[in-house]
């Protein structure tokens, strides 16, 4: 009998701002979403993704808003999210990660809940595969 194990890729960066030691734009306070790039989950055969977001808001007003888009070509991407997270926002560093699996591409978006607080986030993801032992 077969085991299966799954064995994890590498961790790769798909946003980090200043605050995170990375050089990309903050999340606005506007309530529009900023999207990562898209994740390629259909070319490796992979499962699936933990995906980690570090955040912190410049105050504690608004929540964090995390949804995930799927795309079955890595280009047209779902108009209503797959999964939508509002995450607590103390104004302090938080972590918060989640797992997306069996689509062929997905991309995460965020938005500040309301106009009053912009954040300064860090977004990596995992893929992982299932092989035999």
């Amino acid at each position: 009998m077969a085991t299966i194990i799954k064995t994890w890729a590498t961790s790769v960066e798909l946003h980090q701002t200043a605050a995170y030691g990375g050089t990309d734009v903050v999340l606005a306070a506007d309530q529009a979403f900023d999207y990562t790039a898209a994740v390629d989950l259909r070319t490796t055969g992979s499962q699936g993704a933990q995906v980690q977001i570090k955040y912190r808001g410049s105050n504690s007003t608004d929540k964090l808003v995390v949804e995930v888009f799927a795309s079955l070509d890595g280009t047209a991407f779902d108009s209503e999210p797959s999964v939508r997270y509002v995450l607590l926002n103390t104004g302090k560093p938080q972590q918060f990660s989640f797992i997306v699996e069996d689509v062929a591409f997905f991309r995460v978006g965020l938005k500040s809940s309301d106009t009053n607080t912009t954040f300064e986030y860090e977004i990596n993801q995992q893929i992982w595969i299932l092989t035999n032992a």
